[in-house]
């Protein structure tokens, strides 16, 4: 094999010819004719390994401008996004990437409005993936069931039935702002058939049914509620 090197300055006389073409033809193509146009053309690249010093990346790009008109094969970097145009209707597409410097096994990546590749963190246990106002996030799979036999309870986004006690006081179960949960469903029993009451209590301004709130007033009754967006509804 040829040994692969430049020609010594002051040194190798009568071979800087054969050495620079032997150092040359590692990767070109070497001449295969007058006025071969894949003469000197790469017919393989090796990129020499990267270090831990600055400036040393085994390939780095420079921001510029995009082709006018995006070209077969073409690989461009604009600001914060790399380009790549495939051949079929020579489309240009963005090289989707993500940040690792963060994120978690199980992370799942969506395309936000500004056509970014953002990271959604994994859910927890019996969650799945839901869409509210076309972006992604998880939300419970299945009953949360919770057991509540204070004075107030303000139910949370991940409750979905709420058994109230009320033996030894009376209870108000509190329902979350309609408009932070649309299209959430609640299951809300009473347990008791003590004198006390069990009543559904909105918040802020919603109304449930028209109304500000809800009685369960009989042992093992029940009402299941919606959010409209806007308010909630008995169904």
């Amino acid at each position: 094999m040829a040994e692969q090197r430049l020609p010594l300055v002051n040194g190798d006389d009568g071979q800087w010819g054969d050495i620079i073409n032997q150092f040359i033809a590692t990767q070109h193509y070497n001449n295969t004719g007058v006025d071969d146009p894949e003469n000197g053309m790469h017919m393989k690249v090796t990129i020499r390994a990267g270090t831990a010093t600055a400036g040393t990346a085994p390939l780095k790009f420079t921001s510029g401008t995009l082709l006018s008109t995006p070209e077969a094969g073409a690989v461009e970097f604009l600001t914060d996004r790399l380009y790549f145009t495939q051949t079929t209707s020579t489309t240009r597409k963005v090289i989707a990437a993500f940040d690792d410097s963060s994120g978690a096994t199980g992370d799942v990546y969506y395309r936000d409005s500004s056509g970014h590749f953002v990271r959604l963190g994994i859910g927890s246990d019996n969650q799945v993936l839901s869409i509210a106002s076309g972006i992604p996030s998880w939300r419970q799979a299945i009953f949360a069931v919770s057991t509540q036999s204070g004075t107030s309870y303000n139910i949370s986004s991940s409750n979905t039935v709420v058994i109230a006690d009320a033996t030894s006081n009376n209870v108000s179960v509190v329902l979350p702002v309609a408009s932070t949960v649309t299209g959430y469903r609640y299951y809300i029993k009473r347990k008791d058939g003590s004198s006390n009451t069990v009543t559904i209590d909105r918040s802020g301004s919603d109304t449930i049914d028209g109304a500000t709130s809800q009685s369960l007033q009989q042992q093992y009754t029940s009402a299941t509620v919606v959010s409209d967006g806007s308010n909630w509804y008995i169904i």
